[in-house]
């Protein structure tokens, strides 16, 4: 939706009209609130519903920016693993804030889960667009392409991003002293990114590289956890922590 303004009609997308109409079951002249994904909260009255058309059509009554998104931005940096297990990660860890995911390429990734087709992709668009929308949230993630683990950093360091390298081999400090660490500093970071790895985990060799381009190292605890597990833990507890 573009050049939005109050009084403007627009039509939603065939998706959320049939959610409208067939699941919510909603009335024309009911209120809505809708969402672009940069930001901002529309408040919209419904004014057509159709049975024979694919879309319905709202009126914009008001806009705001409601307060609901971390002050820190956090990208989830994430070895590919099984599709069923990354959607998962991605669904979460947007519901608990996430700004972005990079998915990276490892020594351990499996080349059938490395290959990642244009339909996929839009597959991942829709989860964390759904899952934006069921937390409330006003901005959707956005989910980069696959590529090297070194790219990702390189496009991370020139962003200004603090890495964190979360190891199954690290034992200290625990991700939530780090955070806390990192919270208190005199300028806490605009964004930072929280990196993990693929089943089997990263090497020793990708750990001790990364760390040496400037990536801390933390934990998550003793035990082994999937991706998927670590990944939502992480973000959740970051969550807590940065808000």
């Amino acid at each position: 939706m573009t050049s939005l303004h109050v009084g403007s009609e627009v039509s939603l997308a065939e998706n959320t009209s049939h959610q409208i109409r067939n699941v919510l079951r909603l009335h024309a002249r009911e209120k809505i609130a809708i969402f672009t994904g940069d930001g901002h909260e529309w408040t919209a009255q419904l004014e057509a519903i159709e049975r024979d058309s694919p879309s319905v059509t709202v009126r914009l009554l008001e806009v705001s920016e409601p307060n609901v998104e971390m002050k820190t931005q956090v990208a989830m940096v994430m070895g590919l693993t099984r599709p069923q297990r990354y959607e998962l990660a991605l669904a979460k860890c947007t519901e608990l804030g996430a700004s972005e995911f990079l998915p990276i390429i490892t020594d351990r990734v499996l080349k059938s889960d490395s290959k990642i087709g244009e339909n996929r992709m839009a597959r991942w668009d829709r989860i964390v667009k759904e899952a934006a929308e069921l937390s409330e949230r006003v901005r959707v993630p956005q989910i980069a392409d696959p590529q090297p683990m070194s790219s990702a950093f390189e496009r991370l360091r020139d962003e200004g991003a603090t890495l964190i390298l979360l190891w199954e081999s690290a034992r200290e400090p625990m991700l939530a002293d780090l955070l806390e660490t990192i919270r208190n500093g005199s300028l806490p970071p605009a964004k930072l990114a929280l990196v993990l790895g693929p089943v089997g985990g990263f090497t020793p060799e990708e750990a001790h590289s990364t760390t040496e381009i400037g990536a801390r190292m933390a934990s998550l605890g003793r035990r082994i956890l999937r991706t998927e597990t670590a990944a939502i833990a992480a973000m959740s507890i970051t969550a807590q922590i940065l808000r």
